[in-house]
């Protein structure tokens, strides 16, 4: 391990614990940790980011991560995967988490290395979704202080998944409302408010497959960093996967059937006005017919000097507008 320059104290927080220990560290730069670091504890460096454009290289290069291992957490465009190193393993995942509300998703890459005794965990912004496992890390009878570091890291990944489910909740209950909307009051829906919902399924897809395929790999590496005693948990992950995948499935089919309810209910309405139309437009062929009689310049219509024949022009239209109207009303066309 090679020496470092200085980086921010907010940007490396660093976990020391063993089954009878436990200390938290705020790291100035990465030199204090010759002095922290040895065999006999387990140790979880968190490292943000934040305004700190070389902190990623610095403690990659501090571990003598593979210069592969930095291209892979830097570039945050990279699909969830596992890559396995000689002295370490890498984890490439997403992060999925919202401040306020759905239409706000946050997606973060996040990258986990980890090898015997140390677990590196590389993320954008110093928000993140592990306070829970903070917590438990404190608790001297917990697993996490008892178990390897490939079980901590099934930790940081359940964490992960669980937020998945988290976050398609809230996309279903939006769906709900959307649903109930559109049949109760249509004009609060628009339907690039649907599509959005579509858009985030669909960022959540690109996301959970691969995931699903990182799970997979770890299930079937040989790395000696890799117990067999993880073997149950790292599966239970999988299992999760696979659910998730599942309920992203039938989302996507309910958001498929709101589009297709949205457009009936579109039709429905627009029938509706048609219909309207329709019968105001039949109710006044006849009166126009007739307007369109007597407008005729013939010299010869002795209506015309009849003393009553305005007045009896008005009655006849009204009489037959009635009769019209009530005839319709019985066919039930309106």
């Amino acid at each position: 391990m090679s020496s470092n320059s200085s980086t921010s104290h907010r940007s490396l927080e660093l976990y020391t614990f063993s089954e009878n220990h436990f200390e938290k560290h705020h790291l100035k730069n990465l030199d204090e940790l010759e002095s922290i670091l040895g065999s006999d504890k387990k140790y979880w460096l968190n490292v943000h980011k934040s305004n700190q454009e070389g902190v990623f290289l610095d403690v990659c290069a501090y571990f003598d991560l593979h210069p592969v291992a930095l291209d892979d957490i830097d570039n945050t465009e990279q699909r969830p995967k596992l890559e396995d190193f000689d002295n370490f393993i890498l984890i490439v995942s997403k992060m999925l988490y919202t401040k306020s509300n759905i239409d706000q998703l946050e997606i973060e890459q996040i990258s986990i290395a980890f090898n015997k005794n140390v677990v590196i965990t590389f993320q954008e912004n110093e928000y993140d979704i592990f306070d829970p496992i903070r917590t438990r890390l404190e608790n001297p009878n917990g697993k996490m202080r008892k178990y390897g570091t490939d079980y901590f890291v099934y930790t940081l990944l359940d964490a992960i998944l669980d937020q998945y489910y988290v976050i398609l909740e809230l996309i279903s209950d939006q769906t709900e409302k959307l649903e109930d909307d559109i049949i109760n009051d249509l004009k609060k829906v628009h339907l690039a408010d649907i599509y959005k919902q579509r858009k985030s399924l669909q960022e959540i897809k690109k996301i959970i497959w691969p995931t699903r395929e990182l799970v997979s790999a770890w299930r079937k590496s040989d790395s000696p960093f890799i117990t067999k005693r993880s073997a149950p948990f790292i599966n239970d992950v999988y299992e999760s996967a696979v659910e998730i995948i599942e309920n992203l499935e039938m989302q996507r089919e309910s958001i498929t059937t709101l589009v297709e309810i949205f457009m009936t209910n579109i039709s429905l309405k627009q029938n509706e006005v048609m219909k309207t139309l329709t019968i105001i437009a039949t109710i006044f062929i006849p009166l126009t017919f007739i307007a369109g009689v007597y407008g005729m310049n013939f010299e010869y219509m002795p209506e015309l000097n009849w003393k009553y024949g305005y007045l009896s022009s008005w009655i006849f239209f009204l009489v037959v507008s009635l009769m019209m109207m009530y005839y319709f009303k019985r066919k039930r066309w309106f």
